[in-house]
């Protein structure tokens, strides 16, 4: 469906370059990354307003690289959502067809559909100044769709909307991408808001495509320090392979068994991943980290840590911990507020945890 090979562009100062990505028929693909990464400037490539630098835009094996934005059949919700405040919401919706000449026998039925699942028909008549946020958002979705686009653009649309809308409006877009066979190219910071929307995410960093891949794939085995920490992964320690299943990790008292080498890339930082002697960052998710009690049986390939428990959140079904083990290492945990309460664990209390060697992986350093 989409193809980008190799895609750069500037926008004033900033450099997006070497960006290659492939949307499927019906898959919604998510662009994540920190403020001022080129999440936006992506975007305004595929969308035309924006010039290519250098490589290749392909919407169904149709070059659009350099493409006026009327010609590339692109549907587009932008952060601010863009609807006329002098047309009513009637004339916003079919703007779009009307720009295009389509005539009224080939949008009409697509655009009364939309208008039926996403509940709007009541708000035809009126003006976007006289809606909620939640309604503008259902008309913006519905004028990016009307006109049957190839192909629809998401630049962080639900971000000012609180959370329980926002949810509502991710379960329209997943109904509206099932009945349709919508693709989505979704721009977003949110990392919920991507793996609830996605099937396939990208994460960019200063300009530069740091990871693509299956969303579970790229949350559970990040490929860079940057990605990783983006991904919200805390527990990060400098580490020496010492050979293929152990590290020096002197953070966590020595030699450390455990399961995913640095993944392979160009260059001389490739070829030597794996390799003893190798520097590199011993990670493991909050979420990884178990709760051990003192009187648990050793567990094969599981390194035990004793401590103090620093900081305990109960956040309702969910729970926070930072855990300051004696070896002096600061780690984070997350766990079921059940869990919490099966322990007893309080601010001050010590305990154990343990670090599956399945769940410990590498990153280059």
């Amino acid at each position: 469906m989409l193809e980008i090979d190799g895609l750069s562009a500037r926008a004033g100062g900033f450099m997006l370059a070497g960006i290659n990505l492939n949307i499927a028929k019906g898959e919604c693909h998510a662009v994540l990354g920190p403020s001022g990464s080129g999440k936006s400037t992506l975007l305004n490539t595929v969308l035309g307003t924006l010039p290519v630098h250098a490589g290749h835009i392909r919407l169904g094996g149709e070059e659009i690289t350099h493409l006026a934005v009327e010609h590339r059949r692109l549907g587009y919700v932008p952060q601010q959502l863009g609807l006329f405040p002098h047309l009513s919401v009637r004339k916003n919706l079919s703007y779009s067809a009307h720009a295009r000449k389509l005539p009224a026998s080939r949008f009409q039925p697509l655009l009364d559909r939309l208008v039926e699942i996403t509940g709007i028909g009541a708000l035809l008549d009126r003006r976007p100044a006289t809606l909620s946020g939640g309604e503008r958002q259902r008309v913006a979705l519905v004028r990016a769709l009307a006109a049957d686009p190839s192909l629809v653009l998401l630049d962080e649309p639900f971000t000012a909307l609180n959370e329980s809308l926002r949810r509502e409006l991710w379960w329209l877009v997943k109904e509206l991408q099932r009945e349709r066979a919508l693709s989505v190219l979704l721009v977003t910071h949110d990392l919920a808001e991507a793996h609830f929307l996605a099937e396939r995410i990208t994460v960019l960093i200063d300009g530069r495509q740091e990871q693509s891949g299956e969303k579970g794939s790229v949350y559970r085995r990040p490929a860079s320090e940057a990605a990783a920490r983006f991904l919200g992964i805390k527990n990060l320690f400098p580490a020496r392979l010492t050979d293929p299943g152990t590290v020096d990790c002197p953070a966590l008292g020595g030699r450390i068994p455990f399961s995913s080498l640095p993944r392979a890339g160009e260059g001389e930082e490739g070829r030597s991943a794996g390799q003893p002697g190798t520097q590199a960052w011993l990670a493991i998710r909050a979420e990884h980290v178990a709760l051990r009690t003192p009187d648990d049986r050793a567990r094969e390939n599981e390194t035990r840590l004793a401590g103090r428990f620093e900081v305990v959140l109960d956040l309702g079904e969910a729970a926070l911990l930072h855990f300051r083990s004696d070896t002096g290492a600061l780690l984070e945990l997350r766990c079921g507020s059940r869990v919490l309460r099966k322990y007893g664990i309080k601010a001050g209390n010590t305990g154990n945890v343990g670090l599956p060697a399945d769940d410990l992986f590498l990153l280059p350093r």
